[in-house]
């Protein structure tokens, strides 16, 4: 059972040396986190391990796993250990992926980072990461940051509570209306509201995206909009451009893209072989992903339900 979220938020303060960090992260703007880390140089106490923790999730997105193994080690402060035991996770086998979700369990039942405001955060990625929505929210539901709502918000609207959703998207907004997070948890709610409120999503997104810049994220998250307006033509320039982006910063096409892509192709009435081909092309790149899995499930029970017809 989902609770609604609590009447009064005691609410910590966000450095402002790490307010760009976060915007960058949720923007998808990864290179910058690295470069703006850098030129932040080191931190004191509390502060570095913030600036670590962004700059070390946001090398986990972008894959680059083996440096996270090498930089963080057993002297590291326990929430980067857990940035890097995410990062296993993402690349193990089934058993080691138990493993580490086993050591998870152990942090979170030991209650030694009951008080960090990062943990809560990494250990519910890292719990999303393995479908356990339900372990994910338990960490984060009662958060004071903006951080933690706003992975809450995410994750109930996944589960069809637009009504909860905005009932923390309001206590964001007590605490920093302008915060870049406040506003994509709003947007996130009014492309899923529809109607009138996808127009309002898509201004915020195209605001966001004149203050700091395109990012395959941002794209992708106009490039829905406008599909949801009946912009085909417009949509599926965006994703092209979200595609030459990714390219140009010589990383994979990203799922969002391709899914977004067929989508749009399919709306349009395009040749159900050029859908194919983008669908292998995807399939080649992130052979597990979900939508890949799912799309082989239910192929799968076509066949069987034709042979029981026969």
């Amino acid at each position: 059972v989902i609770l609604p979220p609590p009447a009064s938020l005691r609410v910590p303060t966000m450095s402002n040396d790490l307010v760009s960090l976060r915007s960058y992260f949720y923007l998808g703007q990864y290179d910058a986190i690295v470069k703006e880390a850098k030129t932040l140089g080191t931190l004191s106490g509390a502060t570095e391990t913030s600036r670590l923790a962004y700059l070390y999730r946001a090398h986990v997105v972008m894959g680059n796993h083996s440096l996270v193994a090498k930089e963080i080690n057993k002297n590291s402060p326990t929430v980067l250990q857990v940035i890097q035991l995410h990062s296993t996770y993402l690349t193990s086998s089934e058993e080691q992926k138990a493993m580490a979700l086993e050591k998870l369990n152990e942090i979170v039942e030991d209650g030694s980072m009951a008080s960090d405001k990062t943990f809560p955060l990494i250990g519910a990625e890292m719990y999303l990461a393995a479908g356990k929505k339900k372990e994910a929210l338990k960490l984060i539901y009662n958060g004071s940051t903006l951080d933690m709502m706003g992975l809450t918000i995410q994750i109930l609207l996944g589960e069809d509570r637009v009504d909860l959703a905005q009932q923390i998207l309001k206590k964001m907004i007590q605490i920093e209306e302008d915060d870049t997070l406040t506003q994509l948890a709003g947007a996130w709610i009014n492309v899923v509201q529809g109607g009138n409120k996808v127009s309002e999503a898509l201004d915020t997104y195209q605001d966001l995206q004149e203050k700091f810049g395109s990012s395959i994220m941002l794209l992708n998250s106009i490039a829905v909009c406008q599909i949801k307006q009946a912009q085909y033509v417009e949509a599926l320039s965006t994703l092209g451009a979200a595609r030459d982006l990714a390219l140009k910063s010589k990383t994979k096409i990203s799922p969002d893209t391709y899914i977004n892509t067929m989508i749009c192709l399919q709306h349009m009435r395009k040749a159900p072989e050029t859908i194919q081909r983008l669908s292998s092309d995807f399939e080649k790149n992130s052979p597990n992903h979900p939508w890949i899995v799912k799309q082989k499930e239910m192929l799968q029970a076509i066949e069987k339900s034709k042979k029981t017809y026969k």
